[in-house]
């Protein structure tokens, strides 16, 4: 559970450096990597929390 909980922290600050990328109009390649990486943790985050 706790791997789960770090796991969503982790996927939040992914998303925040790809809003970060997005704003410092860094290559649209980037940020969707960034943001694809976040939304992969933060799904995979959710999954192990309702599994338990």
């Amino acid at each position: 559970m706790i791997y789960a909980f770090l796991l969503l922290f982790a996927g939040g600050m992914v998303l925040g450096g790809a809003w970060s990328f997005y704003r410092s109009q860094r290559p649209r390649w980037a940020v969707v990597a960034m943001a694809l990486a976040g939304l992969a943790c933060i799904g995979a985050s959710l999954w192990r929390i309702q599994t338990g």
